[in-house]
């Protein structure tokens, strides 16, 4: 077909062209999968790292649980070894206090008279409570003294002109402290006013 200044329109291509033209869209499609495929290289390498540092951070993890389990075992064992001793060290002291009541029971039975396992058994009180004192151990102080709640368990009330009202009239058992600290409350007689 020819045009108007006699141009043929539907000119044939050459094989050279029809290469050429055939190769344009080709390449466009390389041109595109290029990015697509430096984007997918990218996040590979990306998911690589984060993997890699997912097991790091894991076997640090694990490392760690470890320690903090072995350091509770060790924390165990070492407060289990102190009690030990500090218990050893409690029944140290009260060795020779049996030493002596032992002695005493062999000596009241050496002797006519209860004289001699008397004092021998006021010498192990004394022993007795020196070594409670050394611990740390305190006696509470309470016959006649104004009851007090947080040292002292009155156990019965007793009529009496002779002291005010809410005084430790009688100690039933003596209270003790350690080191400030209340091991048994002293059980008292307390006083009451006389009803008329």
């Amino acid at each position: 077909m020819l045009g108007n200044w006699g141009v043929d329109m539907e000119e044939e291509l050459t094989p050279a062209q029809e290469e050429t033209a055939a190769q344009k869209p080709e390449e466009a499609r390389e041109a595109e999968k290029e990015p697509v495929h430096s984007e997918l290289e990218e996040l590979k390498r990306k998911v690589e790292e984060a993997t890699a540092l997912a097991e790091e951070l894991k076997d640090k993890w694990l490392r760690a649980a470890a320690e903090l389990e072995n350091f509770k075992k060790r924390s165990l064992r070492e407060r289990e070894e102190m009690i030990r001793q500090a218990q050893e060290s409690l029944v140290r002291e009260f060795l020779p206090i049996l030493d002596n009541l032992q002695r005493a029971l062999a000596h009241a039975d050496n002797q006519d008279g209860p004289a001699g396992l008397v004092e021998g058994i006021k010498m192990i009180e004394r022993q007795f409570s020196s070594t409670l004192e050394r611990l740390g151990v305190t006696p509470i102080e309470a016959l006649h003294r104004a009851f007090d709640p947080g040292h002292h368990e009155a156990m019965i009330q007793v009529e009496s002109d002779d002291y005010e009202p809410n005084t430790v009239v009688e100690e039933l058992e003596k209270g003790y402290l350690w080191h400030d600290r209340l091991l048994r409350p002293a059980k008292v007689a307390v006083s009451k006013r006389k009803e008329a």
